[in-house]
């Protein structure tokens, strides 16, 4: 595959050569043209007064001054003249190349009336003085060839330097792009010598599809990384569901596992689908707009009673205002829930509240807040999952310490 500039000194060649071959022949045809124009005019007032000269005499042989001589047959030719075999009447013709001469000499012949009787007349012509005028102009016409081949010389060059700045960043960006490893996804910088705006665009448009790129992997490796973790906590609850369930015949007892396990599979159902839900670009625009009730608060809290260290923990729903969210409903129960269940695993006593005000929800505690050591998997995975939903779902999430105990998890929806 050609490079730019061999491509640019291969078609400015063709260019060129096409250029200095039109000019050449427009210049041999302008010369030839002229000389037959001026040939046949003179030549014309040539033979007239031939004609003149021949009335009245028996000569078959006349000159006319200063350029011309006429003989009145084809046999009173002189033996080294030797005539086109094609010509026609009144039309100048180069003698043929058999011709016994060096010269440029023009022929013509015209039907005349001479002394009354219809004649052939044959005029031999030649214009020294002309032929020299026509060598001098040829050498103008070269010079200026020469002068043009000079201009389209300069021209490539000047073209070759063009090439070489428009050419040097894109050659300099794929330098970088080829050196670059496959975990980089550090900006691509604009190549140095950049002068046009094709180029910063086409930086730019790398660098955003090559952020594209980046968060897509983010998501895959977010996803591996929560549904390895966050899956095998309903797993073992449904593990050991069906552990107690072997060694208990009580219908109570079996009913109480049955809910654990029924919860464990609705736990993991919703977790599937929200980091599947993460991993995919979808459009959260088209999304339906719903109200959160209280309710769904409550059972969220429900949910998640089992997380608590003590008994004595008090977890509540505080409702102040209303929430209008498109946000998937598992979606939103993991993204509360595991707000929640951060805020267990960091109280060891007091009380958490869940509460929902005009756009905002809250989760605040009274546990060893941001400094201190929770007894789960505080900010850990389940923050890490809190910030990726907010990420995607256009909301706002801050996690800050209380001016006493605990800390306070707030995320706040945009206003529809």
């Amino acid at each position: 595959m050609r490079t730019s500039k061999q491509l640019t000194v291969t078609y400015f060649s063709i260019v060129a050569f096409a250029i200095i071959a039109f000019h050449f022949s427009m210049l041999v045809s302008m010369i030839e043209n002229m000389e037959s124009i001026y040939a046949k005019t003179r030549m014309d007032k040539d033979i007239a007064t031939a004609t003149d000269m021949f009335q009245g005499t028996t000569l078959s042989h006349v000159t006319v001054p200063p350029f011309s001589d006429a003989y009145l047959g084809k046999q009173n030719l002189p033996v080294w003249v030797v005539l086109k075999d094609d010509v026609s009447d009144d039309k100048p013709y180069h003698l043929d190349s058999d011709s016994d001469t060096n010269l440029e000499f023009f022929s013509m012949v015209k039907k005349v009336v001479i002394n009354g009787q219809a004649r052939d007349l044959y005029l031999i012509h030649y214009d020294e003085i002309y032929e020299t005028s026509e060598a001098k102009m040829f050498d103008t016409q070269t010079t200026q060839l020469a002068i043009s081949l000079l201009l389209l010389v300069v021209s490539l060059w000047v073209v070759m330097r063009i090439s070489s700045r428009l050419t040097a960043p894109l050659s300099s960006l794929s330098k970088n792009l080829a050196s670059r490893s496959p975990e980089d996804f550090a900006p691509i910088p604009v190549p140095d010598g950049a002068a046009t705006r094709e180029i910063h665009q086409l930086v730019e448009r790398l660098n955003s599809y090559q952020s594209q790129i980046r968060s897509l992997i983010d998501r895959e490796r977010a996803f591996n990384r929560n549904a390895s973790h966050e899956l095998r906590t309903p797993l073992m609850v449904m593990r050991g569901g069906l552990t107690l369930l072997a060694k208990s015949d009580s219908k109570e007892f079996i009913e109480r596992q049955r809910q654990r396990m029924m919860h464990a599979c609705q736990e993991m159902e919703d977790y599937i689908k929200t980091l599947l839900s993460l991993t995919r670009d979808e459009d959260t625009e088209s999304l339906s707009l719903r109200i959160l009730t209280e309710a769904e608060l409550q059972l969220i809290c429900s949910a998640h009673m089992d997380f608590r260290p003590k008994s004595d923990v008090l977890l509540e729903t505080v409702v102040e205002g209303t929430v209008a969210t498109k946000l998937p409903l598992p979606t939103l129960h993991i993204l509360i829930g595991n707000l929640v269940k951060n805020a267990l695993s960091c109280t060891e006593s007091g009380s958490i509240k869940l509460i929902m005000q005009d756009n905002v929800i809250k989760v605040v505690d009274t546990g060893c807040g941001l400094q201190g050591k929770p007894s789960g998997e505080s900010y850990g995975l389940g923050l890490m999952i809190v910030r990726d939903i907010c990420s995607k779902y256009h909301c706002q999430f801050s996690l800050v310490d209380n001016d006493t105990v605990g800390c306070t998890a707030s995320i706040v929806f945009p206003a529809e």
